[in-house]
C-alpha cells in the first residue's frame, strides 16, 4: 500500500528559496494549549491522508529518500524524535540522532543571531552603514546606495538589494573560492562577475546569499575571529549543540558522523560531503536535536523567561518582521511567512544539492518541528512537507479559520478577478454563491494552493494556513488596485499583486493561445516595459514551455521554446528544449536541426547527441 492516495502539496524549495507569492492570508494565532502525553503512539508511525499508518522505513521507500531525522518540540521540550535510513544509500551505515546533515540556508538565522548578539554587546549597530565595519573588502559603488547605504539589518533580511542568490556546492579536490573570491565573482560556477547592488536598499526583497557573505566579512572584521569560531563560542558550546559545526569537510574540527548527499537516483554525489565555503549563508552542519536546543532558547526568550545564551532582545530582533514584500514575511534572520495549522511560526528551510530540510518553531507556546533528509530536492521537499503536515495534525495543533462578517455583494464584485503575483503567476479570486475562493497555481515549493477567503469585516480576509490579512487597496504610487498584505501587530503593508484588467493577457498566456509571432511580440513588449521581470528569465520560459507540453499544448510549448531561443540565442539549452517539443509534434527533421544547433553551442550536450541518434533511426 502506498502512503498517499492524494497529492501532497510541497511547502519548500530551498529557497530559496525559496518563496512563492502565495504567502498571503491567515492571521497569526496563539497555539492552543493541548496536553499530549503519548507522543510515541501519535508519532511512532507515519499517518497518510487516508488514515493508514506506515513505518518510517516505508516512508523512505515511498518518497525515494535515503535517510530521515526529525525532532518534535512541545511545551518547550523535545517530546519525540526519530532517525531512520542510511548515511549513504545501500551502505548499511545507519543514521542516528547524532548524525549531522548539511543544513544549507538554515545557517542564515544562526549567522543573524550572532550578528544581533554582537549588536547587543555594543560591537555593531544594525542600522548604520555596514561599510564602516568592513576592513578586507569594500562595498561596490552604486547609484542605488549614494543616499541610502546598506545596513546589517538589510543584509540579514534580504532587503539590501544584493545579487548572488545562492551558491554551488564544492567537494574535496575542487578549486574552492574564499569568501573574498565569492564577493569578487571568482571561482563561482553560477556567477561570472562581482556581487552588485540591484535596487535601492529597503525598497524591495530579493533573496541573497551574497548579502550574508558580506555580513560574515563584517562580523569577522569586527571581532578578529572567524565565523566558525564565533558560532562555536557564542552558540554551539553554550547551548550544548555538540553535533553542530560551521567548519567544513577537510578541517580537523569537522564532524565524523554525517549524512551524505544523494542525487535523484539515490546515488551518493561524488564523495557525499559538500563543502560550502560561503559559511554564513549555507555552511552549517547540524541535527534536529541541536536545532531544537537553538530554537527552544529563542522561544523561551520570546516568552520572557530567563535564558542563559539568547536574550529577549536578540530573539525579538531576529524574529521581528522586517518586510512583507514578495514572500509575505521575513525577519532579520528567520522567515515569518508560514502558518501551517494556522500557527504563527518562525522558520527557515535549507536546500543544498542532495540534502536539506526545515526548522520551524512557534512564536508562542513552545512548539517546533525540525527535519532533515539527505535526498535530492524533488524527492525531499514532498517528504518534508508530508512529515510536517502529519505532525501538526497528529498533535491536534490546527487552529480553525472562520469568517466573522458576511461579504457584501459590492466587496465580492470588487475583489474577484485575476492578479499578477510577484513571481509572475496569475492568482485568481472567484465567487460562487457568496463564497470567495483564492487560487495560486504556484505556491511555496511549486504546489498549487487553494483556500476559501474568510471575511473579517471591512473587506479584509484571512486564508487558511497563510500568515497575512488580505484586502484590495489602491496603491497611491501608480493608482492601480492591488491585493494587499498586512500583518496584525505590525504597521507593515505590501501591495503584493496588481489586479489585471479583464482583457489583459500576460506574455505566457499569449504564447499558450496565439501564434509564434504574437508570442514574440508579447515577450518583447513585456521586456521593454519590465526588463527585470521573472517572466523573462530563461528558467521561467523553459518551465512554462514544459508545463504546456505536459498539458499536451504542443503549439503553446513550441511558441514558448521559440521565444526562449530568440531571447537567449547563445543558450544551448534553449535549442535543446525546442528540439524536444518539436519532436513531440512529430516533426523529426526539424527537431534534429534544433538539437544540432544546441550541439554547436555546447559540444558536450550528451542529451542532444543521444536524441539525434535516436531520431536518425526512426
Amino acid at each position: 500500500m502506498t502512503l498517499y492516495t492524494q497529492t501532497i502539496r510541497t511547502m519548500k524549495t530551498s529557497l530559496v528559496i525559496l518563496c512563492m507569492a502565495g504567502s498571503l492570508g491567515a492571521n497569526a494565532y496563539d497555539v492552543k494549549d493541548t496536553k499530549i502525553t503519548n507522543y510515541d503512539e501519535l508519532l511512532g508511525k507515519f499517518t497518510a491522508p487516508n488514515g493508514s499508518k506506515h513505518s518510517y522505513d516505508a516512508f523512505l521507500k515511498h518518497f525515494k529518500v535515503s535517510g530521515l531525522s526529525f525532532a518534535v518540540v512541545d511545551d518547550y521540550q523535545v517530546v519525540y524524535s526519530h532517525s531512520v535510513g542510511e548515511k549513504a544509500f545501500g551502505s548499511q551505515e545507519f543514521i542516528d540522532n547524532n548524525t549531522a546533515f548539511s543544513t544549507a540556508s538554515v545557517s542564515k538565522p544562526v549567522t543573524a543571531t550572532i550578528a544581533v548578539m554582537l549588536a547587543e554587546q555594543g560591537k555593531l549597530d544594525l542600522d548604520v552603514p555596514v561599510a564602516r565595519y568592513l576592513k578586507r573588502w569594500k562595498m561596490p559603488a552604486s547609484p542605488f546606495t549614494d543616499k541610502s547605504p546598506i545596513t546589517m539589518r538589510q543584509l540579514l533580511s534580504h532587503t539590501a538589494g544584493m545579487s548572488q542568490g545562492g551558491y554551488a556546492d564544492f567537494h574535496l579536490g575542487d578549486d574552492i573560492p574564499t569568501t573574498l573570491d565569492t564577493l569578487n565573482g571568482l571561482k563561482l560556477p553560477r556567477y561570472k562577475k562581482p556581487i552588485e547592488v540591484m535596487f535601492a536598499p529597503g525598497t524591495q526583497w530579493e533573496y541573497s546569499g551574497g548579502g550574508y557573505v558580506i555580513a560574515q566579512i563584517a562580523l569577522e572584521d569586527i571581532t578578529g575571529k572567524s565565523l566558525q569560531v564565533l558560532a562555536q563560542d557564542m552558540l554551539f558550546t553554550p547551548l550544548g549543540m555538540k553535533n553542530t559545526t560551521m567548519y567544513q569537510h577537510g578541517h580537523p574540527k569537522f564532524l565524523t558522523n554525517v549524512a551524505k548527499v544523494h542525487d535523484a537516483k539515490q546515488n551518493v554525489i561524488l564523495d557525499g560531503i559538500p563543502i560550502c565555503p560561503q559559511i554564513a549563508p549555507s555552511g552549517m552542519w547540524s541535527t534536529p536535536h541541536d536545532m531544537a536546543k537553538f530554537t527552544i532558547e529563542i522561544q523561551r526568550a520570546l516568552a520572557g523567561e530567563k535564558t542563559d545564551v539568547i536574550s529577549s532582545y536578540v530573539a525579538q530582533q531576529t524574529t521581528n518582521i522586517a518586510t512583507l514584500d514578495t514572500t509575505g514575511g521575513w525577519a532579520a534572520g528567520w522567515m515569518r511567512l508560514e502558518a501551517q495549522g494556522n500557527i504563527d511560526w518562525f522558520s527557515h528551510g535549507g536546500s543544498n544539492t542532495g540534502t536539506g530540510g526545515q526548522v520551524m518553531a512557534s512564536m508562542k507556546g513552545g512548539k517546533g518541528i525540525m527535519v532533515f533528509i539527505n535526498a535530492f530536492t524533488p524527492q525531499r521537499n514532498p517528504a518534508v512537507a508530508a512529515l510536517i503536515k502529519q505532525v501538526v495534525h497528529a498533535l491536534s495543533w490546527e487552529q480553525s479559520v472562520k469568517s466573522t462578517d458576511k461579504s457584501s455583494q459590492q466587496i465580492i464584485e470588487q475583489i474577484t478577478g485575476r492578479y499578477l503575483s510577484p513571481f509572475d503567476q496569475v492568482v485568481t479570486i472567484t465567487a460562487n454563491k457568496g463564497i470567495l475562493t483564492y487560487v495560486d497555481p504556484l505556491s511555496i515549493g511549486g504546489g498549487r494552493y487553494e483556500s476559501e477567503m474568510y471575511h473579517q469585516g471591512n473587506g479584509q480576509f484571512l486564508l487558511n494556513e497563510k500568515a497575512n490579512v488580505v484586502s484590495l487597496q489602491t496603491n497611491p504610487t501608480d493608482k492601480f488596485e492591488y491585493l494587499t498584505l498586512t500583518r496584525p501587530s505590525t504597521n507593515l503593508r505590501s501591495f503584493a499583486m496588481r489586479k489585471l484588467k479583464g482583457d489583459e493577457l500576460l506574455p505566457f498566456e499569449v504564447a499558450l493561445k496565439g501564434s509564434v509571432q504574437q508570442s514574440l511580440n508579447a515577450y518583447q513588449a513585456w521586456r521593454k516595459k519590465k526588463p527585470n521581470s521573472r517572466f523573462l528569465s530563461a528558467n521561467a520560459i523553459n518551465n512554462a514551455g514544459y508545463s504546456a507540453l505536459r498539458q499536451k499544448n504542443i503549439k503553446g510549448a513550441i511558441n514558448l521554446m521559440t521565444v526562449y531561443t530568440e531571447l537567449y540565442p547563445q543558450d544551448a539549452n534553449a535549442f535543446d528544449s525546442l528540439g524536444e517539443v518539436v519532436m513531440a509534434s512529430g516533426d523529426n527533421k526539424q527537431a534534429i536541426m534544433w538539437y544540432q544547433k544546441s550541439l554547436t553551442l555546447n559540444p558536450a550536450n550528451d542529451n542532444a547527441k543521444k536524441m539525434i541518434e535516436k531520431l536518425l533511426k526512426r
